[in-house]
């Protein structure tokens, strides 16, 4: 049950931190809309969203953190810097260079590697 618990909240960490990172793309391109600086960084919905995802990360973190050692967990954030640039692909058709590939495949395998490396997720003491 540890582990089912601890796998959720670190992927929701990882899914918020996405999130997070895109809805601040999207308040930067709704900022470079607005002439109002009140529109552009107080009342800018998508920036109230990102900073609402970050808090929910924070919470998911700090649960995460309650359940497995920051060296078992701490490895997987690696995946926030592969699948946030993807996402920003597939949403504005940003693009990444070639060798974004094998960089993405350098993460994940380090992921693999560090994650076979630490314990079994258990409560960190």
């Amino acid at each position: 049950m540890k582990f089912s618990s601890s796998f959720f909240s670190l992927s929701a960490y990882i899914a918020c931190s996405i999130v997070s990172q895109l809805l601040l793309k999207a308040a930067g391109l709704y900022a470079a809309a607005q002439t109002d600086l009140i529109y552009k960084y107080i009342l800018n919905p998508w920036l109230c969203a990102s900073l609402g995802c970050f808090a929910l990360a924070f919470l998911c973190w700090m649960y995460t953190l309650r359940r497995m050692p920051l060296s078992a967990a701490f490895p997987w954030t690696a995946l926030i810097y592969a699948l946030t640039p993807l996402a920003c692909v597939l949403l504005w058709g940003e693009r990444v260079s070639f060798l974004y590939a094998p960089g993405i495949a350098c993460i994940i395998g380090g992921v693999v590697l560090t994650s076979r490396s630490t314990s079994h997720p258990s409560r960190a003491e």
